[in-house]
């Protein structure tokens, strides 16, 4: 499915749906639906493969899933994930040949306005739960949703599946990103890619060059080092690949905005407010 069609002769079927939110690391579960499934990100990363292709659903981001797709998770989500999710069916002229289509919703894009999305989601969540006496109050507001979808997304460019190869280059990444020899030359190397070719691919996919991804990597290590450990600043450059510690104060300020001593000694302080 690359698109769904919108027909509004009737309202669509709400099936069930909800808002999921996870306080630990997560990854969904292995499985195929009967039905229609509407995923749409509110926070954090959602890592779902369908039928071998691998998306990455963030938030305002709206994934489609249609009956009898295989979906899981490829990849551990991090704790605070969160996304609504709506199960419906098609109505019954949807399959007619006569019936008029109002507007098409893409399998996988990004809202324009996110915020107008989740409103109709909560509404939605409302009269999917009894909160309306109205008999079908569900289908109307799913079908209102599904209106929304289709008009902020009219004009939406499709966003493609992700590169079966993209996960295992981010995880290549992730674990030499604090080498002191890492080069956009050699991990093009390793993967097989244009040096090139891979520098527009990734600022295109994931909106940051290689090398920012890489100082935000070791930016998230040198962070983690000053706060959860004792190691002098000297000791924390060199374990993020960077040898000299006056190189590396400057590097961390010109990142975070503050330098390492200052870092640690604020976390430290809020950390013991906040105990």
């Amino acid at each position: 499915m690359n698109l769904l069609s919108l027909y509004l002769q009737e309202p669509y079927t709400f099936v069930m749906g909800g808002r999921f939110l996870s306080d630990e690391s997560w990854s969904h579960m292995d499985r195929t639906i009967e039905d229609y499934e509407l995923i749409i990100g509110v926070s954090g990363v959602i890592f779902i493969e369908v039928n071998g292709l691998m998306y990455e659903v963030k938030e305002g981001d709206v994934l489609l899933l249609e009956p009898g797709e295989r979906h899981r998770g490829y990849k551990l989500s991090q704790p605070g994930v969160s996304f609504y999710w709506f199960h419906f069916l098609l109505p019954e002229q949807a399959s007619s040949a006569e019936a008029e289509s109002y507007g098409q919703i893409p399998r996988y894009a990004r809202c324009p306005n996110p915020n107008r999305v989740h409103i109709l989601a909560r509404q939605l969540l409302h009269a999917g739960s009894g909160g309306y006496r109205i008999g079908r109050a569900g289908d109307y507001f799913l079908t209102t949703l599904l209106i929304e979808l289709a008009e902020q997304l009219q004009d939406a460019d499709e966003y493609s599946a992700l590169n079966p190869q993209l996960p295992e280059l981010l995880e290549w990444i992730r674990l030499h990103a604090q080498s002191k020899d890492i080069s956009v030359e050699k991990i093009a190397d390793q993967m097989g890619y244009n040096k090139d070719y891979l520098s527009r691919m990734f600022k295109k996919r994931f909106g940051v060059g290689v090398l920012g991804y890489i100082h935000r990597l070791k930016l998230d290590a040198a962070k983690e080092a000053l706060t959860g450990t004792n190691l002098h600043i000297k000791e924390v450059a060199a374990l993020v690949g960077i040898k000299d510690d006056k190189q590396f104060a400057k590097w961390f300020k010109r990142l975070a905005g503050v330098t390492p001593t200052s870092y640690r000694r604020e976390f430290r302080l809020t950390k013991l407010n906040k105990e």
